[in-house]
């Protein structure tokens, strides 16, 4: 009579495992990727900028993003537009390259996601060749100050302020240290401000 309690109990067990294991994987199916439009802007905080250029390393869009100089301020805002959502996943089109302009060292983002879940910017990049590698995260989110919903003719728009960007780890400023050739990366400052502006069917 033990025995067969005993294996009762692991049977329910091993029932409620499959169950919790099935619902997951079906919670995990319902986030899809959707169409999406909106714009995120990257602009470099004061500072960034001429250190980077001191240490001979130039930011440039890859289209269909666009750099725009800001001389006043001696910053510069990358416009990266949106085309794809996926639960808190934002896909962006272009990206951004980081150019050692004396050794012609390169650092390419491509393929940019946004995360404002996971609080990150990554993407994938591509070597001297034409080896791809595996995503990397090339910018922490710090901080989002104040994010709006609003609907509208089965719309919905979210935006994102106040966003603050860094360099989330010692590994990340190794990885842009090491390909560029410099020491000028750090996590100790924050490297830019953004925001998020998505626009997407709304759903109930």
């Amino acid at each position: 009579m033990l025995n067969s309690r005993k294996t009762l109990a692991i049977g329910i067990a091993v029932c409620v495992v499959g169950i919790m294991a099935v619902s997951t994987a079906k919670a995990v199916d319902q986030v899809n990727t959707i169409p999406a439009t909106g714009t995120f802007t990257f602009t470099t905080s004061p500072g960034i900028i001429p250190a980077w250029k001191t240490a001979s390393i130039e930011l440039s869009a890859i289209s269909p993003a666009s750099l725009t100089e800001l001389t006043l301020s001696a910053s510069e805002r990358l416009e990266m537009p949106v085309v794809a959502k996926t639960g808190s996943a934002n896909a962006l089109a272009g990206g951004f390259r980081l150019t050692n302009t004396k050794t012609r060292e390169v650092v390419n983002c491509l393929i940019p996601t946004l995360d404002t879940k996971a609080l990150v910017l990554d993407c994938v990049t591509i070597g001297a060749g034409t080896v791809w590698e595996t995503t990397k995260f090339f910018f922490g989110i710090s901080a989002i100050q104040y994010r709006e919903v609003t609907t509208e003719s089965g719309m919905r728009t979210t935006t994102f302020t106040g966003m603050t960007f860094d360099i989330p780890d010692s590994a990340t400023a190794n990885f842009f240290n090491d390909e560029l050739s410099t020491t000028v990366f750090t996590t100790s400052v924050t490297v830019a401000t953004g925001t998020l502006e998505v626009t997407r069917r709304a759903t109930s």
